[in-house]
């Protein structure tokens, strides 16, 4: 049985961005060519945008392409590789560095940034990242910093693959630009043993989106009827998330929001409406 992917997303600036004239600081990413490819590639991230991360949103395009090529040669690798949680963070995190490290190159710092820079280059770039690579037989899901990473399957449930952080305060975040980054990271590679349990939807939001929701039920059953809209059209569902974020944004967190969704073309599909 062949089977496929289709995927996309959007990004709007936030309401409270718009108010102070600041650009989009979350970056997305996956293959140009979206539509029914063997394999799906999301990436996520959300430039921190505070005085020191004064580059965040170069870092945040930064780490979804480190994200892409990462996951690309791991997917192309083909092993049933059981220690791929233990390098993929690893991975994403030097091809990160080293970017920041050309980019400082060729775009040196100015003179007015000099009093925000801090013991790191890397802190002007600060950013969180969400991931996921799959093809026919694996998946891997990644995560570091706050966001959201759901999967669902056939049956209507929604699943959060990664465990909550820990040791963090409020609004605290882990982020890329924090040392030994990897150790923060929260990883899963799922295997596929049978269809039943084998994911027909991803979706990756930065977290602008599960913040304007009351509570996390919310997030998730919106979730669940974007899964149902994503099989029944997707290229309507696609083309109504941009108005459907700025709408989001304005009425709750302020904050930029970005969701990448994919669907596998051999689930159920049902004929119904976003409200």
């Amino acid at each position: 049985m062949s089977e496929s992917w289709t995927f996309g997303g959007a990004s709007v600036i936030g309401s409270a961005h718009l108010r102070r004239s600041m650009p989009n600081q979350d970056a997305m990413a996956y293959p140009s060519d979206r539509v029914k490819a063997p394999r799906v590639i999301l990436a996520i991230s959300d430039g921190h945008g505070s005085a020191p991360h004064f580059r965040s949103g170069t870092g945040a395009q930064l780490a979804v392409a480190g994200a892409m090529a990462v996951l690309e040669w791991q997917l192309d690798a083909a092993d049933d590789d059981a220690e791929a949680d233990d390098s993929l963070a690893g991975d994403i995190v030097k091809y990160w560095q080293k970017s920041i490290v050309n980019h400082v190159t060729t775009h040196p710092f100015l003179d007015t940034d000099l009093p925000l820079l801090q013991d790191s280059n890397y802190i002007p770039y600060g950013a969180t990242l969400l991931a996921v690579g799959a093809d026919t037989k694996t998946a891997h899901l990644l995560q570091i910093g706050d966001g959201d990473v759901l999967v669902g399957f056939a049956d209507g449930r929604i699943e959060r693959p990664l465990r909550a952080d820990e040791g963090l305060v409020g609004e605290e975040t882990y982020s890329l630009c924090q040392d030994r980054a990897e150790q923060h990271f929260r990883v899963a590679t799922l295997w596929r043993d049978d269809e039943a349990t084998w994911p027909d939807f991803f979706l990756l939001a930065s977290d602008g989106v599960s913040k304007s929701f009351r509570d996390a039920q919310g997030f998730e059953d919106a979730a669940r009827q974007l899964r149902k809209l994503a099989h029944a059209d997707f290229d309507q569902m696609l083309l109504a998330l941009p108005a459907w974020l700025t709408a989001l944004s304005a009425n709750g967190s302020g904050d930029d929001s970005t969701l990448c969704v994919a669907v596998r073309a051999t689930s159920d599909n049902a004929n119904v409406t976003m409200g």
